[in-house]
C-alpha cells in the first residue's frame, strides 16, 4: 500500500515536537515573563468574544487570529498578531481584517531554584492600523498605537503567580478621534491540581484579576465627557497541555468599575486559544 504523504508529514511534525522542550505556562488576559527558546516558533490561533451594553449602546464584538513568536535567543523573542473581526454596534455590522500588532519581549531576569523559577522580561508592542475604522461599527481605530510594559512570575510543579503592569499610548485616528491613553495592572494566581509527568495531558486552573484605566477621549482636540474610567475583571483560567500543543480559555467577568458619564459597560470577554510551538 502507498503511504499517504501528508500522513507521513503529520507523523514527521509530532515526532519532531515529541522532542522539543515545553513551553512554560502563563496568563491568557496579562502578559506573562516566558520567552520561547532559541530558534523556537510557537502558533497561536485564538478566538476572542467581547459584550457591552449600557448608555444606549449595544456592542458585540468577535474575533479570530493567528499569532506567531520567534525566539531570536533563549530570551529575547519577536511575534506579530493578525486578526479578523467581526462587529455589530447598535444595530451596524461590519467584518475584516482587523489592527496586526507587531511584538517583542526580553526576559532580564532568571532564578532556578530546586523545581522552580523565578522570572521578569520587559515587552513592546505596536499596533497598527490596518483595520477599517470609516463604519460605525469600526473594524480598527485608525491610529498607530504603542504598548509597553514588565511582567514577573514565580512557577513551580505546583503553584504559580504572576504580576504585570501595561501602558498603552493612544495616537489620532481618523476623523479627528483620539482614544485616551490606558493603564493594566494583573495578579495571577495558579495551580496545577495533579501532578503528571510530561508525557501525559496536563491541566492548570488560574484566576487572573485585572484593572484597566483609561483617559478620556479627545476629538479635535477637545476631551469627551462620557469616556474614560476603570474597571476591575475576576478572569478564571484553564490550561490543558499535551507536549508540544496546548489549549486555554478563561471570560473575565466584571466585578467593579468607575466610569465616566454615561457609557456602555463591559458584561463579558472570552478567550479561547490552540498553541502549538516547535
Amino acid at each position: 500500500m502507498k503511504a499517504n504523504p501528508i500522513a507521513l508529514l503529520v507523523l514527521g511534525l509530532l515526532a519532531v515536537a515529541a522532542a522539543m522542550p515545553a513551553r512554560a505556562h502563563g496568563p491568557l488576559f496579562s502578559p506573562a515573563p516566558e520567552t520561547i527558546f532559541k530558534g523556537g516558533t510557537e502558533v497561536t490561533l485564538g478566538f476572542h468574544t467581547a459584550k457591552t451594553t449600557g448608555g444606549g449602546d449595544r456592542e458585540n464584538e468577535y474575533e479570530v487570529f493567528v499569532e506567531a513568536e520567534y525566539g531570536l535567543t533563549a530570551d529575547w523573542e519577536i511575534g506579530i498578531e493578525v486578526p479578523y473581526a467581526w462587529k455589530k454596534s447598535n444595530g451596524l455590522d461590519a467584518n475584516g481584517l482587523g489592527d496586526i500588532v507587531l511584538d517583542t519581549k526580553y526576559q532580564f531576569w532568571r532564578r532556578d531554584l530546586p523545581g522552580a523559577q523565578y522570572k521578569a522580561a520587559a515587552f513592546f508592542k505596536t499596533k497598527l492600523p490596518t483595520g477599517d475604522d470609516g463604519g460605525q461599527a469600526r473594524i480598527g481605530s485608525g491610529s498607530t498605537d504603542v504598548i509597553g510594559g514588565l511582567a514577573t512570575g514565580y512557577e513551580s510543579r505546583r503553584w504559580y503567580w504572576f504580576a504585570s503592569g501595561v501602558y498603552r499610548v493612544n495616537t489620532e485616528g481618523a476623523g479627528g478621534l483620539e482614544k485616551g491613553d490606558r493603564q493594566f495592572l494583573n495578579v495571577v494566581g495558579g495551580v496545577r491540581p495533579i501532578l503528571t509527568e510530561y508525557e501525559e495531558p496536563d491541566t492548570v486552573l488560574m484566576l487572573e484579576v485585572n484593572w484597566e484605566h483609561a483617559g478620556r477621549d479627545d476629538l479635535n482636540g477637545a476631551g469627551l465627557a462620557d469616556t474614560g474610567g476603570w474597571e476591575l475583571f475576576l478572569s478564571p483560567v484553564v490550561w490543558w497541555t499535551y507536549r508540544q500543543v496546548a489549549i486555554r480559555g478563561g471570560v473575565q467577568f466584571p466585578i467593579a468599575e468607575g466610569l465616566n458619564g454615561n457609557q456602555a459597560t463591559s458584561d463579558y470577554r472570552a478567550r479561547i486559544e490552540f498553541i502549538y510551538h516547535f
